[in-house]
């Protein structure tokens, strides 16, 4: 550009970042910097690579539910008085001033809180049909949505149509949301609440990162996914696969934790991409293996050809039920077995084996396929040649370090889910651009150097001279 030249306007870039989150735009710039990478020889298919997790928090501020819903009212004003002020002139006086002229700052303790939850839900209702009325509800912006999917998650209408907070399920009133589904702040609807144990919770989202990890390569990124807080582990593997075949990036070995072995989705990746999933499998999740106490699963001899399971104490059972879907897409279906009362109750061994109020003992167990699966990847982990290959799966850590602390992923830039994968993205391909660039040249040494114009002058009149200055001394 001329030294004159006025430049650009800044929003230039929020419309690019806009183009980016369309049509996955943002994956197939990292297809595109990947492609080159392996026409280079730098990454390539059928390696070793790994995957995991951190938590992301959303470029929004924490708030308590009063203040969200405060927030929320707040946040649909400054939206109608920026496109459509004269709406509010019949329903503005100083009351809301005092209420909504400022961002919300009330805490975890406000004064008066069921008084102000009470005011800033009939204020709520009474914008929202105020807008109705003059026919700006169906044209309203996204903070205006906002109010109204927030209004219904934390307020519900009792049987005489008073307006009632939201609390936990009980008899008389409809119960709070689940965290997938509930909304955590008025400027980023997409941001969720989640827990991970009893020592992280957060508001935000998850990032999923892949990485190559052969010992004689350079560990290359290979995949970003960003989804919701609330999203499991494991329902990411398989969009992972999908990504890297698309990209002819498939490893042989895929070292994951135990938030990502769903029984499902490592038959999953073993069937259609032929990659072998490596990372604990959950337990037997019986209370008497959990306890070490009595008769689990495993006691229990399953044979699937007479379809009839046999218990320790050679009862064989009287029902095959099944397979029966389970709720979680995650978890593999079930084949119930039953026992009868005639067998369960005179058994000696009954209290060892079950404490149902019936006395009769059911075994549920995954289909024979995914049973033979389970058996083998259990019986791998206790090998030490299994712990010294799942041990390479630890360095993964360092990199989300080294994205989380190194170049600010811990933190959003911007609001929403989509803007946040195209930062996460473009953080991913400097990162491989970083690591790259400190490789080694390819020859064995620097070029030399040219002569200088008195070395030229030297040579033409064959006069000796050193060619290094370590033969000075000698």
């Amino acid at each position: 550009m001329e030294l004159d030249d006025p430049g650009f306007h800044h929003s230039v870039l929020a419309d690019f970042r806009d183009r980016l989150t369309e049509v996955d735009r943002a994956d197939h710039l990292l297809d595109l910097a990947l492609a080159r990478l392996k026409e280079a020889g730098l990454v390539g298919e059928r390696t070793t690579q790994r995957t995991d997790s951190t938590h992301v928090l959303a470029a929004a501020r924490d708030l308590t539910r009063l203040e969200l819903i405060t927030e929320a009212v707040r946040a649909a004003l400054e939206e109608v008085a920026g496109t459509s002020p004269h709406l509010l002139d019949e329903l503005i006086d100083e009351e809301w001033g005092r209420r909504y002229g400022r961002p919300v700052r009330l805490g975890k303790n406000p004064t008066k809180p069921k008084t102000r939850i009470l005011a800033t839900g009939n204020d709520a209702i009474r914008l929202l049909e105020h807008l109705y009325r003059h026919g700006a509800d169906r044209a309203s912006g996204p903070r205006v949505q906002a109010l109204r999917q927030i209004m219904a998650q934390n307020y519900h209408r009792d049987a005489t149509g008073h307006l009632r907070w939201r609390t936990a399920e009980t008899e008389d009133g409809p119960g709070l949301p689940p965290s997938s589904r509930a909304i955590v702040s008025p400027y980023d609807t997409s941001a969720r609440y989640a827990r991970h144990g009893h020592i992280i919770s957060w508001k935000g989202f998850s990032a999923h990162l892949t990485e190559t990890c052969a010992p004689d390569s350079p560990n290359v990124i290979t995949d970003v996914a960003t989804t919701a807080a609330t999203t499991h582990d494991s329902k990411v593997l398989p969009g992972i696969h999908t990504r890297l075949h698309r990209r002819g990036l498939l490893p042989a070995e895929h070292l994951v934790d135990s938030g990502y072995t769903s029984l499902v989705h490592l038959e999953q990746a073993a069937r259609d991409h032929q990659v072998t999933v490596i990372g604990p499998l959950p337990g037997n999740p019986t209370r008497q293996h959990r306890q070490a106490d009595g008769f689990a699963r495993d006691d229990f001899h399953i044979d699937y050809d007479r379809q009839q399971v046999t218990c320790p104490q050679g009862q064989v059972s009287r029902g095959w039920h099944g397979p029966y879907p389970t709720s979680s897409p995650t978890a593999a279906p079930l084949i119930v077995a039953k026992f009868s009362k005639i067998q369960c109750q005179p058994c000696p061994a009954r209290t060892q084996c079950t404490t149902s109020r019936e006395n009769v003992r059911t075994v549920g167990f995954p289909p024979r396929e995914l049973r033979d699966l389970q058996l083998r990847v259990r019986a791998e982990q206790q090998t030490p040649e299994w712990k010294i290959r799942y041990a390479v799966r630890s360095g993964v850590e360092g990199t989300v370090n080294e994205f989380a602390h190194g170049h600010g992923m811990r933190r959003c830039r911007y609001r929403g889910q989509s803007k946040a994968h195209v930062q996460h993205v473009l953080t991913a391909i400097a990162v491989n651009i970083e690591r790259l660039s400190g490789l080694p040249p390819a020859e064995e040494g620097p070029p030399p150097r040219h002569p200088t114009a008195f070395q030229n002058y030297l040579d033409q009149h064959k006069i000796p001279r050193p060619t290094s200055w370590r033969t000075l001394g000698s």
